[in-house]
């Protein structure tokens, strides 16, 4: 696989899939961005892919890391091959990074999925330009030294209330997302799951299936049947976000960031792809939901989008992924004030040694971009690099709506103008509105607060799972609540302060939900009843409707698909913090067997198959001798007059008695029953043994007489046990010792009945 080539080296043509200004940007910008391919269903015929785009079943579908965080700037990024370069020696601090990858191009360094074997340094990641790139949260001496002495916060007071605003969350819901099946926007792939797909399956009859029906990689592939099945995963997202709207509105949650990652590798250069047509109706419905409940849609690409980048590259990769976002908020064709509303959210980006330097470059590059791009964009305060008053002049200068974030703001701001908290910075509220009202966009905020155990800078970037509190914001406010337990944390500040919407859900209860449609298997038939007699005719009816119940067990009722997961009557959809668990039962977890151990295990069983078979032989071999010695005894006992027993060397016929023959003669050994008056016996019969030790076993030739077990009374030379005797009741005795059992005695002989 060769190097990639610089983008100076590129000369292919700039492809007709960007938009004609973005066109004209990036040919300022560079000699011409790598091809962007357009969407299959274009370029050929080839049917939907039949996926399973449940990610319990299916183990190649993945949530999108920046929809399970609060947000693209709130923990670890996690880089996927990723190696700095050694620096060279001039004197600059900046660091190239490449893809380990060369077919994953420039946006495998955008958009990672995956921790690297060796971690980046912190000032690698700033010199980069990767300003929300969380560090390890051990704080070194001086850096704990230095937190410790900072003066306290300073903050308001006030309290927006009574809440008129729109609360919101970002990406994904907690409840719905453990749902069967799950509903969620965020669902991606690996790039390798791609490639594979542009295989045809083993069985393309069937569905796919994680082991049973896979891509058949010896068939030749096909990039059209590739991108077909990363639409579906895109379409997938695309379908579930009118569930989500409806389950927001219902618990008086009308605000929602829509998730970057619906469409995956939608932006990239080898692997991007557009999403109409086949991805707009899907989007239409969801921003018809949207216009009906009056719910606001706002995207956030992720940090990795600089417009002030030095590297031509980056700003290529940019430019793309903006398009991306502006496409997918067009498509939902919302409303005019909603549309104006459904804004991305953007960052600075990184210092890259000279901020300064670094603004200009981002106010050159935002003058260069399409119109419909610019109406969308809005900048945010990091906690890195940008405070406030870094990008308040900018935002005043190009028209661009800026968004304050509180939590970034408590980490960084400029210690000359104001103090840490919330109440001085009250005092640029009228400035900060005005970016908005000149645009007639509606005023967003962030919120968020660090982690309690959190001291230092690096340490406070960590968003705890639950706010605490309100902002000192306007009450008609639209709040974006930034935090790990999502739709929960919004629950959490409606239940603490009373918030429209806080009587609408109740507690759930552990692994139960009572809003979806479970397999049902009919229970078990118990013993019939005695039936019982009517008196009138509707008792009849009355015992003809029980029978009926009785004998055919109907299942629940099936909820309605507008129902499904949706919390029941009673809106059980509140976990207490913590318990994240109740919302599913964990599977189990089969850990492996140790080796050693199950090559001991498996030497036993083999060692108790050998020895099984080796008693099964030599039973086998004990039958055949048995069976000679008992023909051979029946023999000789025609010719005699009176039947004996088998010889004792042979077989002991009174040995083999079993228990059960024992019980029968109340533990009394058994005598042959004397002959009446020499009468000259009906047929001459010997008892042979039986491999099981039962002592009758040929019976063939016995005619006319009645048997009762071990009870022959008609057969004159036929040993027999005498008729069963009615047992003696024990007498009492003081001590159980004194009490003995009278021992069975088996042998041979004549002895007087009593």
């Amino acid at each position: 696989m060769g190097k990639r080539k610089r983008a100076s080296e590129v000369d292919a043509p700039v492809t007709s899939a960007l938009n004609a200004n973005i066109t004209s940007v990036t040919a300022a910008l560079t000699a011409a961005p790598p091809v962007r391919r357009m969407s299959s269903r274009k370029a050929s015929n080839v049917a939907p892919a039949k996926i399973d785009t449940n990610p319990d079943t299916n183990n190649i579908i993945e949530d999108g890391q920046d929809a399970l965080r609060a947000s693209p700037d709130d923990e670890k990024v996690e880089m996927q091959d990723v190696k700095p370069k050694k620096p060279k020696r001039t004197p600059a601090k900046r660091i190239k990074v490449e893809p380990k990858d060369a077919e994953g191009g420039i946006e495998e360094v955008l958009k990672p999925n995956a921790t690297p074997k060796t971690p980046v340094k912190r000032d690698d990641i700033e010199a980069r330009g990767d300003p929300e790139a969380e560090g390890d949260e051990d704080a070194d001496p001086e850096e704990l030294k230095e937190a410790l002495s900072r003066p306290p916060p300073v903050n308001s007071s006030y309290l927006p209330l009574p809440w008129e605003g729109r609360l919101g969350y970002a990406c994904l819901n907690t409840y719905l997302r453990a749902a069967t099946p799950p509903i969620f926007s965020s669902r991606t792939c690996r790039i390798a799951s791609i490639l594979e797909h542009r295989h045809p399956l083993k069985d393309p009859s069937q569905p796919e299936h994680a082991t049973k029906n896979r891509p058949d990689k010896e068939q030749a592939p096909d990039v059209a049947r590739g991108q077909a099945y990363v639409e579906a995963l895109g379409l997938a997202n695309a379908q579930d976000i009118p569930k989500m709207l409806r389950w927001n509105d219902r618990y008086g949650i009308r605000f929602f960031r829509l998730s970057s990652e619906m469409f995956p590798f939608a932006s990239h250069d080898v692997y991007g792809y557009k999403l109409a047509p086949f991805a707009a109706e899907a989007l239409a419905e969801a921003g018809r939901v949207a216009a009906e409940l009056g719910h606001r849609l706002t995207t956030h690409p992720g940090q990795f989008t600089q417009l002030g980048s030095p590297r031509k590259e980056v700003i290529t990769a940019s430019l793309r992924d903006l398009d991306y976002h502006c496409e997918l908020l067009d498509l939902l064709k919302l409303p005019p004030q909603q549309d104006r509303d459904a804004v991305m959210v953007l960052h600075m980006g990184g210092a890259f040694g000279d901020k300064a330097a670094t603004i200009d470059r981002f106010k050159e590059n935002y003058q260069k971009l399409p119109q419909g791009v610019k109406n969308r964009i809005v900048l945010e305060n990091d906690d890195v690099i940008y405070s406030v008053h870094d990008l308040l002049p900018v935002c005043e200068e190009l028209n661009i709506p800026l968004v304050l974030d509180y939590h970034h703001h408590n980490i960084i701001f400029d210690a000359d103008e104001l103090r840490e908290g919330t109440l001085d910075i009250m005092n640029l509220y009228d400035r900060i509105k005005a970016t908005w009202t000149r645009k007639n966009i509606t005023q967003k905020m962030h919120y968020s607060e660090p982690t309690p155990q959190a001291i230092t800078g690096r340490q406070r970037r960590k968003h705890n799972p639950r706010p605490a509190t309100l902002p000192p914001c306007a009450p008609d406010m639209d709040l974006m609540i930034e935090a790990k337990d999502k739709e929960q944390a919004v629950f959490e500040l409606m239940r603490t302060f009373k918030l429209p919407g806080f009587d609408t859900f109740n507690d759930i209860l552990p692994y139960v939900r009572n809003d979806e449609n479970k397999p049902w298997k009919p229970p078990k038939k118990k013993a019939p009843k005695k039936k019982r007699k009517a008196k009138n005719e509707e008792d009849e009816d009355d015992i003809e409707d029980e029978e009926a119940a009785e004998s055919e067990p109907q299942p629940p009722p099936l909820i309605p698909d507008a129902e499904l997961s949706m919390g029941g009557p009673e809106g059980r959809v509140y976990w207490p913090p913590g318990m994240e668990e109740w919302l599913r039962p964990k599977k189990r977890e089969v850990k492996p067997r140790d080796p050693e151990k199950a090559k001991t295990t498996a030497e036993r069983a083999a060692l108790r198959r050998a020895e099984k078979a080796a008693w099964q032989a030599a039973r086998e071999a004990s039958a055949d001798g048995g069976t000679e010695t008992a023909t051979a005894t029946g023999t000789a006992s025609e010719t005699d007059a009176t039947a004996t027993p088998a010889k004792k060397e042979n077989l002991d016929i009174e040995k083999t008695k079993s228990v059960y023959d024992v019980a029968k003669t109340n533990g009394k050994k058994q005598k042959p029953a004397r002959a009446a008056a020499k009468k000259t016996p009906k047929t001459k019969t010997v008892l042979t043994p039986s491999d099981s030790g039962s002592e009758l076993t040929d019976l063939d030739e016995v005619e006319d007489q009645d048997i009762d077990m071990l009870d022959l009374t008609d057969a004159d030379e036929v040993v027999a046990a005498p008729p069963a005797r009615a047992r003696k009741a024990p007498s009492r005795t003081t001590s159980g010792r004194s009490a003995k059992k009278k021992a069975v005695n088996y042998a041979d002989g004549d002895e007087d009945e009593e």
